[in-house]
C-alpha cells in the first residue's frame, strides 16, 4: 500500500496533535495545583497517612500536607489508616476516619455536606445558627447543634448517631427528629429510630493515651438501659471490624485492657429478647511519649556578631500529637514579659532582629487530641554579644582526614563546605601539601561557603586546606582549622569476617538508615527531567516516608515542597519550583503513625557548573534546618 503525499501530511499532522497533546496532559497531571483566588473555607490537620483532596474543576488528586487549607467545593478523601480533622472557620470540627470521602460545599446560608462512604463525627459550634446539612444517597440529615457521628460501610446502609444535641432527617419526602441518645438508620423502607442501648463513656472519642513503657492501660466504662445484658467489648484495628483482636463478654460496665502503639476503634454489643444491639464507634489512640527537646541553639550558646545582628535559629523536636507550637522568648526565665510569642505550624524559626544580649526560651506544643494537656520544653538559654573579631570559618565537608576518591569526584561529591557567616563578603581557601602552607597549590578567593576544586591538577596524595574571611571593609578574620584529607584512586573495600551461629529469631529492631541521596553533593540538573532521591532503611518496615524539600537564601531557609510516599525513592518532576543554589530536605520514617527517625540531606543544584549561579543563592547559613517567619 503506497500513501501519496496528502496522506504523508495527515499522518504526520495526526501524529503531531497526538504527541502535543499527550504532553498537554502529562504536564497537566504532575503540575502542583494551586490555590489561586478560590474560597479559603477551613483547614485540614491529620495525624496518619495521607488525606488528599480534589477541586471542584480539576481531575487530578492532590495529596494535602499537613495545616492545609480547604476550598470551597473541596472532595476529600482518606486512604486506609488514615486519621484528619477539619476546622471550618465557623468553628465546626469534622473528624474522618479512613477509607471516607465526602465534598464540602459551603455556598450560601446552607452549608452542605455530600457524603459518599466511611466514617465521619461532626461537631457544630453551637453559636453558629445555621443547620449543617449532610446529604448521602438521597437521604438528609440537618444538624442544628450538637455532635453526630455518621457510619456508612460500602454496600451498606447509612447509620446515624446523634450523640448531642438535636438533629433531624428526611427521607423521600418524609421528615423525621432524632433526639440525642438515639441512632437513626436508613433503609430502604424508611427510617427507622432506636435509642441507643448502650452509651459509651470512656474513653471519649479522639482520645490520646501514652504507653508507659511499651503498653497503654485504658479503662473502658459505658452504660447499658435496662432491658439489655451480655455486654461484649470489641476493640478492632479497623473501624468495620472486620479485624477484631479483643472480643470477650464483661461482667459489669467496665474494664481495663492493655493496648500497644497504635490507632483503636471499640464498641458493645448488648442483648435483649429482640436481639443484638450495637452501640456507636468509639476511637482511640495509643502513642509513645516522645520527647520534647531543643535542637538548637544549644544551651547556653554565645552567638557573636560585630556589625550586623546575627540571624537566630531556634529550633526544636517535632510531636507527631502536635498540631501547631508557640515559642516564647524573654530576657527573663520566668517569663512574666515575653518579647516574642509566635504561633507556627513548623518545629523552627529564624530570628534577624535580636539585640545584643541573653534570651531565655521555651516552647508549648498544642494538642492535636481534646483532653490531652499541652506540652512545653525546658526553659533554654543563649546570649548574643557584641565582637570585635568576626569568627572564623569553620569546616563542615570534608570530615578531617577523610578520603576523597576518583569516583566521588566524578559523582560531584567531592565538594570543600563551610559555615558561611552574614557578616563574611568573601573567602580565600588555601590548599596545600604542608601544614604551614608555605607553597600552596590552591590559592583562591569566593563569595560562596563551598568550592570545587580543579581535583584532577592536585593529584594523589595528603592535602591540607585552610580559610580565611574577609568582610565588606576588608577585615580579615583569624583562619580556620587546618583541614587534612587524601586524595585516592579508589576506595579499599572492608572485609567483614563473619563467624557462623545458630539464626536467633527475629526482633523488632531499631530502624537504622543506610544511604540517602542526595547528601553532599553537587547535581548537574542540565538534561535532567527530574531530581531523584533515594535512600534505605533497615531494621523496620516503614510504611511511610515524608521530604520536606527547603531552600536557603542568604537569610532565611523556606520550604519549597513536602510530600509523602510509601517507596525508598521519590522523582520529583516539577523542576519549575527549583533554582540554582543550596538546597537541603528532611526524610521523616513513619510507622503506624509513629515517627521513626529523621534525618537532614544537603546539596547543591546546578547548570553547566553554576555559571550563572548567584552567589547569595548558596550560602549555607547553618548545619541547622531554618524557618522565617513573615513578619
Amino acid at each position: 500500500m503506497n500513501f501519496d503525499k496528502r496522506d504523508s501530511f495527515v499522518l504526520i499532522g495526526l501524529t503531531s496533535i497526538a504527541i502535543f497533546f499527550s504532553v498537554l496532559f502529562y504536564l497537566d497531571l504532575n503540575r502542583k495545583i494551586d490555590i489561586g483566588d478560590r474560597e479559603v473555607v477551613g483547614t485540614i490537620f491529620f495525624k496518619n497517612n495521607i488525606v488528599q483532596r480534589k477541586f471542584e474543576d480539576e481531575v487530578i488528586w492532590e495529596k494535602l500536607e499537613n495545616n492545609s487549607p480547604l476550598i470551597n467545593k473541596d472532595t476529600i478523601r482518606s486512604e486506609a489508616f488514615s486519621d484528619a480533622i477539619i476546622r471550618l472557620k465557623d468553628g465546626t470540627e469534622i473528624n474522618i476516619d479512613e477509607n471516607s470521602m465526602f465534598n464540602l460545599d459551603l455556598t450560601g446560608d446552607e452549608p452542605n455536606l455530600e457524603f459518599s462512604e466511611g466514617s465521619l463525627e461532626v461537631k457544630k459550634n453551637d453559636s453558629n445558627a445555621n443547620q449543617i446539612k449532610i446529604t448521602s444517597s438521597g437521604n438528609e440529615i440537618n444538624v442544628d447543634s450538637g455532635n453526630v457521628k455518621i457510619e456508612k460501610a460500602k454496600d451498606q446502609e447509612l447509620s446515624l448517631f446523634v450523640e448531642k444535641g438535636k438533629t433531624t432527617v428526611k427521607q423521600n419526602g418524609k421528615t423525621v427528629s432524632v433526639d440525642q441518645g438515639k441512632k437513626a438508620e436508613f433503609k430502604s423502607s424508611g427510617i427507622e429510630i432506636k435509642k441507643i442501648p448502650i452509651v459509651l463513656l470512656t474513653p471519649a472519642s479522639q482520645k490520646l493515651f501514652y504507653t508507659d513503657p511499651t503498653e497503654a492501660l485504658v479503662n473502658f466504662t459505658w452504660k447499658v438501659e435496662s432491658g439489655y445484658e451480655s455486654p461484649i467489648l470489641e476493640i478492632s484495628r479497623s473501624p468495620t471490624f472486620q479485624m477484631t483482636f479483643f472480643s470477650e463478654p464483661i461482667n459489669g460496665n467496665q474494664t481495663n485492657v492493655s493496648l500497644k502503639e497504635g490507632t483503636f476503634y471499640w464498641r458493645v454489643k448488648v442483648k435483649n429478647k429482640s436481639g443484638t444491639e450495637t452501640s456507636e464507634t468509639n476511637k482511640l489512640f495509643v502513642s509513645k511519649l516522645e520527647p520534647f527537646l531543643a535542637e538548637s541553639p544549644n544551651p547556653g550558646t554565645v552567638i557573636p556578631f560585630v556589625q550586623t545582628y546575627p540571624l537566630v535559629t531556634i529550633s526544636w523536636s517535632k510531636l507527631t500529637t502536635a498540631n501547631s507550637y508557640q515559642l516564647l522568648l524573654s530576657d527573663s526565665n520566668q517569663f512574666q514579659n515575653p518579647i516574642k510569642r509566635i504561633e507556627t505550624s513548623a518545629n523552627q524559626i529564624s530570628l534577624d532582629d535580636l539585640k545584643e544580649g541573653t534570651y531565655y526560651w521555651k516552647v508549648i506544643a498544642k494538642s492535636s487530641f481534646p483532653d490531652t494537656k499541652d506540652r512545653e520544653t525546658k526553659v533554654y538559654s543563649f546570649a548574643i554579644k557584641k565582637g570585635n573579631q568576626v569568627p572564623a570559618p569553620k569546616w563542615q565537608r570534608p570530615m578531617p582526614d577523610s578520603e576523597i576518591s576518583l569516583d566521588d569526584i566524578k559523582q560531584n561529591q567531592a565538594i570543600l563546605i563551610w559555615e558561611g557567616n552574614a557578616e563574611i563578603h568573601s573567602y580565600t581557601v588555601l590548599i596545600a601539601k604542608d601544614t604551614k602552607f608555605n607553597n600552596p597549590i590552591v590559592n583562591v578567593d569566593t563569595t560562596t561557603n563551598y568550592l570545587v576544586p580543579n581535583w584532577n591538577a592536585l593529584g594523589f596524595g595528603t592535602f591540607f586546606a585552610k580559610i580565611i574571611g574577609k568582610t565588606k571593609e576588608g577585615k580579615e578574620t583569624e583562619s580556620s582549622q587546618s583541614l587534612s584529607f587524601t586524595l585516592i584512586d579508589k576506595k579499599k573495600k572492608i572485609e567483614v569476617v563473619t563467624t557462623i551461629e545458630e539464626p536467633k529469631p527475629q526482633t523488632n529492631q531499631d530502624p537504622k538508615l543506610e544511604s540517602m541521596s542526595p547528601n553532599g553533593a553537587m547535581i548537574q540538573m542540565k538534561g535532567k527531567t527530574s531530581l531523584d532521591f533515594q535512600w534505605k532503611v533497615s531494621g523496620a518496615v516503614p510504611d511511610r516516608y515524608d521530604i520536606v524539600l527547603y531552600q536557603h537564601l542568604p537569610d532565611k531557609k523556606i520550604a519549597i515542597y513536602k510530600v509523602s510516599t510509601k517507596d525508598s525513592f521519590y522523582h520529583l518532576k516539577d523542576l519549575s519550583i527549583l533554582d540554582e543554589g543550596s538546597f537541603s530536605w528532611d526524610l521523616s520514617v513513619y510507622k503506624n503513625a509513629n515517627l521513626l527517625l529523621s534525618r537532614k540531606g544537603t546539596f547543591i543544584l546546578a547548570l553547566d557548573q553554576l555559571k550563572s549561579l548567584k552567589p547569595t543563592d548558596i550560602e549555607f547559613i547553618s548545619p541547622k534546618r531554618l524557618y522565617k517567619e513573615k513578619k
